[in-house]
Protein backbone atom coordinates (compact mmCIF):
# COMPACT_ATOMS: atom_id res chain seq x y z
CA UNK A 1 0.00 0.00 0.00
CA UNK A 2 1.34 3.44 -0.97
CA UNK A 3 0.92 6.29 1.50
CA UNK A 4 -0.29 9.48 -0.16
CA UNK A 5 1.16 12.94 0.64
CA UNK A 6 -2.11 13.95 2.28
CA UNK A 7 -2.00 10.88 4.56
CA UNK A 8 1.59 11.70 5.56
CA UNK A 9 0.55 15.26 6.25
CA UNK A 10 -2.26 14.04 8.52
CA UNK A 11 0.21 11.94 10.51
CA UNK A 12 2.26 15.07 11.16
CA UNK A 13 -0.64 16.95 12.72
CA UNK A 14 -1.26 17.23 16.45
CA UNK A 15 -4.65 15.74 17.32
CA UNK A 16 -5.15 18.32 20.07
CA UNK A 17 -4.64 21.58 18.17
CA UNK A 18 -5.13 20.01 14.69
CA UNK A 19 -2.12 21.99 13.45
CA UNK A 20 1.30 20.76 12.34
CA UNK A 21 3.45 19.37 15.14
CA UNK A 22 5.77 21.74 17.00
CA UNK A 23 8.42 20.61 19.49
CA UNK A 24 7.30 16.99 19.04
CA UNK A 25 6.58 14.73 22.00
CA UNK A 26 5.67 11.04 21.82
CA UNK A 27 3.63 9.17 24.41
CA UNK A 28 5.22 5.92 25.71
CA UNK A 29 1.82 4.24 26.05
CA UNK A 30 0.42 4.43 22.50
CA UNK A 31 3.24 6.31 20.70
CA UNK A 32 0.95 9.13 19.62
CA UNK A 33 2.63 12.40 18.62
CA UNK A 34 1.69 15.79 20.08
CA UNK A 35 2.99 19.33 20.25
CA UNK A 36 4.79 19.71 23.59
CA UNK A 37 2.71 22.76 24.56
CA UNK A 38 -0.53 20.93 23.71
CA UNK A 39 0.18 17.73 25.63
CA UNK A 40 1.61 19.72 28.53
CA UNK A 41 -1.61 21.72 28.78
CA UNK A 42 -3.69 18.54 28.43
CA UNK A 43 -1.90 16.77 31.26
CA UNK A 44 -2.35 19.76 33.53
CA UNK A 45 -6.12 19.75 32.99
CA UNK A 46 -6.99 16.03 32.68
CA UNK A 47 -5.46 14.18 35.63
CA UNK A 48 -2.54 12.78 33.61
CA UNK A 49 -4.54 10.67 31.17
CA UNK A 50 -3.42 10.09 27.60
CA UNK A 51 -5.75 11.83 25.10
CA UNK A 52 -5.41 8.88 22.72
CA UNK A 53 -5.56 5.69 24.80
CA UNK A 54 -6.64 7.17 28.17
CA UNK A 55 -3.66 5.62 29.96
CA UNK A 56 -3.29 6.94 33.52
CA UNK A 57 0.48 6.41 33.69
CA UNK A 58 1.30 9.32 31.39
CA UNK A 59 3.14 12.28 32.90
CA UNK A 60 5.16 15.15 31.49
CA UNK A 61 8.34 13.39 32.64
CA UNK A 62 7.53 10.18 30.73
CA UNK A 63 7.00 11.95 27.41
CA UNK A 64 9.58 11.09 24.74
CA UNK A 65 11.32 13.65 22.55
CA UNK A 66 11.07 12.43 18.95
CA UNK A 67 14.01 14.13 17.23
CA UNK A 68 13.65 12.15 13.99
CA UNK A 69 10.06 13.24 13.42
CA UNK A 70 10.92 16.80 14.40
CA UNK A 71 13.71 16.94 11.78
CA UNK A 72 11.40 15.44 9.20
CA UNK A 73 8.74 18.06 9.93
CA UNK A 74 11.24 20.92 9.85
CA UNK A 75 12.33 19.90 6.34
CA UNK A 76 8.92 19.03 4.90
CA UNK A 77 6.96 21.33 2.59
CA UNK A 78 3.41 21.68 3.88
CA UNK A 79 0.23 22.86 2.21
CA UNK A 80 -0.95 26.21 3.45
CA UNK A 81 -3.67 25.73 6.13
CA UNK A 82 -5.88 27.97 3.98
CA UNK A 83 -5.70 25.72 0.94
CA UNK A 84 -9.47 25.23 0.91
CA UNK A 85 -9.85 29.01 0.69
CA UNK A 86 -7.66 29.07 -2.42
CA UNK A 87 -3.99 29.21 -1.39
CA UNK A 88 -1.83 26.75 -3.37
CA UNK A 89 1.53 27.59 -1.76
CA UNK A 90 3.64 24.97 0.03
CA UNK A 91 5.93 26.20 2.81
CA UNK A 92 8.40 24.68 5.24
CA UNK A 93 7.41 24.28 8.89
CA UNK A 94 9.84 26.98 9.96
CA UNK A 95 8.17 29.50 7.61
CA UNK A 96 4.62 28.39 8.24
CA UNK A 97 3.79 30.80 11.06
CA UNK A 98 4.97 33.81 9.07
CA UNK A 99 3.11 32.64 5.97
CA UNK A 100 -0.15 32.16 7.90
CA UNK A 101 0.02 35.77 9.04
CA UNK A 102 0.66 37.16 5.55
CA UNK A 103 -1.39 34.70 3.48
CA UNK A 104 -4.02 36.60 1.46
CA UNK A 105 -6.45 33.73 2.05
CA UNK A 106 -6.34 33.89 5.85
CA UNK A 107 -9.69 34.85 7.44
CA UNK A 108 -8.42 38.25 8.60
CA UNK A 109 -6.89 39.09 5.22
CA UNK A 110 -9.98 37.89 3.37
CA UNK A 111 -12.11 40.24 5.47
CA UNK A 112 -9.71 43.10 4.77
CA UNK A 113 -9.70 42.34 1.04
CA UNK A 114 -13.50 42.13 0.96
CA UNK A 115 -13.79 45.50 2.69
CA UNK A 116 -11.34 46.98 0.18
CA UNK A 117 -13.36 45.61 -2.75
CA UNK A 118 -16.60 46.89 -1.28
CA UNK A 119 -15.10 50.36 -0.81
CA UNK A 120 -14.05 50.39 -4.47
CA UNK A 121 -17.48 49.20 -5.60
CA UNK A 122 -19.29 51.82 -3.51
CA UNK A 123 -17.05 54.53 -4.93
CA UNK A 124 -17.88 53.36 -8.46
CA UNK A 125 -21.58 53.32 -7.60
CA UNK A 126 -21.42 56.98 -6.56
CA UNK A 127 -19.41 57.88 -9.67
CA UNK A 128 -21.79 56.12 -12.06
CA UNK A 129 -24.83 57.63 -10.34
CA UNK A 130 -23.50 61.14 -11.02
CA UNK A 131 -21.83 60.48 -14.38
CA UNK A 132 -23.21 62.09 -17.56
CA UNK A 133 -22.89 59.18 -19.94
CA UNK A 134 -25.21 57.46 -22.40
CA UNK A 135 -27.94 55.28 -20.93
CA UNK A 136 -26.63 52.07 -22.53
CA UNK A 137 -23.12 52.54 -21.12
CA UNK A 138 -24.47 53.47 -17.70
CA UNK A 139 -26.81 50.45 -17.69
CA UNK A 140 -23.90 48.14 -18.50
CA UNK A 141 -21.86 49.69 -15.68
CA UNK A 142 -24.71 49.29 -13.18
CA UNK A 143 -25.32 45.69 -14.26
CA UNK A 144 -21.63 44.80 -13.79
CA UNK A 145 -21.67 46.53 -10.42
CA UNK A 146 -24.77 44.59 -9.38
CA UNK A 147 -23.00 41.32 -10.23
CA UNK A 148 -19.94 42.40 -8.25
CA UNK A 149 -22.03 43.33 -5.19
CA UNK A 150 -23.88 40.01 -5.53
CA UNK A 151 -20.56 38.13 -5.55
CA UNK A 152 -19.64 39.92 -2.33
CA UNK A 153 -23.03 38.97 -0.83
CA UNK A 154 -23.98 42.63 -0.44
CA UNK A 155 -27.51 42.14 -1.69
CA UNK A 156 -29.11 45.49 -0.87
CA UNK A 157 -26.52 47.40 -2.89
CA UNK A 158 -26.86 44.87 -5.70
CA UNK A 159 -30.60 45.61 -5.78
CA UNK A 160 -29.86 49.34 -5.77
CA UNK A 161 -27.68 48.95 -8.87
CA UNK A 162 -30.40 47.04 -10.73
CA UNK A 163 -32.94 49.76 -9.91
CA UNK A 164 -30.65 52.30 -11.59
CA UNK A 165 -30.87 50.48 -14.95
CA UNK A 166 -33.15 52.44 -17.30
CA UNK A 167 -32.86 50.66 -20.64
CA UNK A 168 -34.59 47.50 -21.79
CA UNK A 169 -31.88 45.92 -23.96
CA UNK A 170 -30.84 43.28 -21.40
CA UNK A 171 -34.10 42.77 -19.52
CA UNK A 172 -33.70 38.98 -19.44
CA UNK A 173 -30.21 39.09 -17.88
CA UNK A 174 -31.26 41.78 -15.41
CA UNK A 175 -34.27 39.74 -14.25
CA UNK A 176 -32.16 36.59 -13.91
CA UNK A 177 -29.64 38.43 -11.75
CA UNK A 178 -32.46 39.93 -9.70
CA UNK A 179 -33.90 36.45 -9.07
CA UNK A 180 -30.50 35.09 -8.01
CA UNK A 181 -30.02 37.99 -5.60
CA UNK A 182 -33.39 37.27 -3.97
CA UNK A 183 -32.71 33.53 -3.91
CA UNK A 184 -29.28 33.90 -2.28
CA UNK A 185 -30.72 36.40 0.21
CA UNK A 186 -33.33 33.82 1.28
CA UNK A 187 -36.35 35.53 -0.33
CA UNK A 188 -37.50 32.37 -2.07
CA UNK A 189 -41.06 33.38 -2.91
CA UNK A 190 -39.89 36.58 -4.56
CA UNK A 191 -37.22 34.71 -6.50
CA UNK A 192 -39.79 32.16 -7.71
CA UNK A 193 -42.07 34.94 -8.93
CA UNK A 194 -39.23 36.54 -10.89
CA UNK A 195 -38.24 33.19 -12.42
CA UNK A 196 -41.87 32.67 -13.45
CA UNK A 197 -42.07 36.13 -15.04
CA UNK A 198 -38.77 35.84 -16.89
CA UNK A 199 -39.70 32.37 -18.21
CA UNK A 200 -42.14 34.11 -20.56
CA UNK A 201 -39.23 36.10 -22.00
CA UNK A 202 -36.97 33.10 -22.61
CA UNK A 203 -36.00 32.66 -26.26
CA UNK A 204 -34.49 29.18 -26.18
CA UNK A 205 -35.02 25.83 -24.51
CA UNK A 206 -31.60 26.16 -22.90
CA UNK A 207 -32.77 29.31 -21.10
CA UNK A 208 -36.07 27.68 -20.14
CA UNK A 209 -34.27 24.64 -18.69
CA UNK A 210 -32.02 26.88 -16.57
CA UNK A 211 -35.05 28.72 -15.21
CA UNK A 212 -36.93 25.52 -14.44
CA UNK A 213 -33.93 24.03 -12.63
CA UNK A 214 -33.42 27.19 -10.58
CA UNK A 215 -37.09 27.14 -9.59
CA UNK A 216 -36.97 23.42 -8.78
CA UNK A 217 -34.03 23.95 -6.43
CA UNK A 218 -35.98 26.59 -4.53
CA UNK A 219 -39.00 24.29 -4.26
CA UNK A 220 -36.69 21.61 -2.82
CA UNK A 221 -35.44 24.02 -0.15
CA UNK A 222 -39.03 24.90 0.71
CA UNK A 223 -39.96 21.18 0.86
CA UNK A 224 -42.47 21.74 -1.97
CA UNK A 225 -41.82 18.35 -3.53
CA UNK A 226 -44.78 18.27 -5.93
CA UNK A 227 -43.79 21.63 -7.46
CA UNK A 228 -40.14 20.56 -7.65
CA UNK A 229 -41.12 17.33 -9.41
CA UNK A 230 -43.17 19.25 -11.97
CA UNK A 231 -40.26 21.61 -12.74
CA UNK A 232 -37.71 18.80 -13.10
CA UNK A 233 -39.98 16.83 -15.45
CA UNK A 234 -40.67 19.92 -17.58
CA UNK A 235 -36.94 20.57 -17.84
CA UNK A 236 -36.32 16.94 -18.79
CA UNK A 237 -38.98 17.10 -21.51
CA UNK A 238 -37.31 20.16 -23.07
CA UNK A 239 -34.07 18.29 -23.73
CA UNK A 240 -33.44 17.00 -27.28
CA UNK A 241 -34.07 13.34 -28.05
CA UNK A 242 -31.09 11.12 -27.10
CA UNK A 243 -29.49 14.01 -25.22
CA UNK A 244 -26.32 13.04 -23.34
CA UNK A 245 -25.30 16.44 -22.03
CA UNK A 246 -24.15 17.48 -18.57
CA UNK A 247 -27.47 19.29 -18.21
CA UNK A 248 -29.34 15.99 -18.36
CA UNK A 249 -27.10 14.62 -15.61
CA UNK A 250 -27.88 17.73 -13.55
CA UNK A 251 -31.61 17.12 -13.96
CA UNK A 252 -31.21 13.46 -12.94
CA UNK A 253 -29.23 14.52 -9.88
CA UNK A 254 -32.06 16.85 -8.94
CA UNK A 255 -34.63 14.08 -9.40
CA UNK A 256 -32.50 11.75 -7.28
CA UNK A 257 -32.23 14.34 -4.52
CA UNK A 258 -35.98 14.88 -4.67
CA UNK A 259 -36.62 11.14 -4.37
CA UNK A 260 -34.32 11.02 -1.34
CA UNK A 261 -36.07 13.92 0.37
CA UNK A 262 -39.58 12.86 -0.56
CA UNK A 263 -41.54 10.97 2.09
CA UNK A 264 -44.28 9.85 -0.33
CA UNK A 265 -43.24 6.35 -1.48
CA UNK A 266 -45.53 6.42 -4.51
CA UNK A 267 -44.07 9.73 -5.62
CA UNK A 268 -40.56 8.36 -5.22
CA UNK A 269 -41.47 5.29 -7.29
CA UNK A 270 -42.91 7.56 -9.97
CA UNK A 271 -39.68 9.56 -10.13
CA UNK A 272 -37.66 6.36 -10.35
CA UNK A 273 -39.72 5.22 -13.35
CA UNK A 274 -39.23 8.61 -15.01
CA UNK A 275 -35.49 8.26 -14.55
CA UNK A 276 -35.37 4.72 -15.93
CA UNK A 277 -37.51 5.56 -18.95
CA UNK A 278 -35.33 8.55 -19.75
CA UNK A 279 -32.20 6.41 -19.65
CA UNK A 280 -33.72 3.79 -21.93
CA UNK A 281 -34.97 6.30 -24.52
Amino acid sequence: MITTPSEIQTLLECCICCDYLTDVRETPCCHQLFCFACIQSWLTQSASSCPRCCSRILTEQTLLTNIVIQRFIDNTQFNCPYRLQGCSIKVSRSDLTQHKQSCPYSPDNLVTERERKLSELRLKLREYSDAKIRTKEKDTAFYDLAKAFHDQQTYEEARQCLKMIKGTQNTFDVMILSARIEQDDGHYDKALQIYTDVYLKAKSNAQRIELLLASAQIHLKKAQFTEAKEKFIRALNLLPHNDRSQKKAEIFNGIGLLAKKCSDVRSCDFLFHILMLSILV
